[in-house]
């Protein structure tokens, strides 16, 4: 069976999260906040900005900037494998911009509860299928991509950002 396609009964609470692995870690989104799950492509340089933080790919003829799983969870790329997905990540309505996360393989869905608003990245935790899930803030998930670019920048630049041991 598909994991896509494989849900838990929807008599629930009618929220929909999509989990996914990055490294040895489970994750999950609401599949609202989740607007595609696409291939992995090349990724091009940003110009001041090292690949290995942020980067974009072609999506659908726009350009849509991807931050490195390294950068936005703090991980190595030591033992990290090849990502095998992209999820184009954004909150409704799309205000807030768009993102796209590599991960390494896509799970499925589950129902579950979504987090409200929270000013951590990860809202919450969960058992699904005998493994404890951690069930990110879109909103957290979206400032955190912001401010790992922000602080390549910064570091690029010669600068250094709030708390980064700058002089005043």
């Amino acid at each position: 069976m598909n994991p896509l396609t494989q849900t838990a009964s929807a008599e629930g609470s009618g929220q929909r999260l999509l989990t996914f692995e990055i490294g040895a870690a489970a994750y999950a989104l609401p599949i609202a906040d989740v607007l595609e799950v696409a291939e992995v492509t090349r990724t091009a340089c940003i110009p001041t900005l090292p690949r290995q933080v942020a980067g974009v790919v072609n999506h659908h003829g726009d350009a849509l900037p991807v931050i490195s799983r390294e950068a936005l969870f703090e991980l190595s790329a030591e033992g990290l494998p090849e990502p095998q997905h992209l999820l184009v990540v954004g909150e409704r309505p799309a205000d807030g911009g768009r993102l796209g996360l590599p991960v390494d393989r896509v799970l499925g869905l589950a129902d579950g509860p979504v987090a409200g608003r929270t000013t951590e990245l990860v809202a919450g935790r969960r058992p699904i299928d005998g493994r404890v899930v951690h069930i990110l803030s879109t909103s957290q998930l979206l400032a955190r991509a912001s401010q790992a670019i922000e602080r390549a920048v910064d570091r690029a630049s010669g600068r250094a950002g709030p708390g980064q041991g700058g002089q005043s």
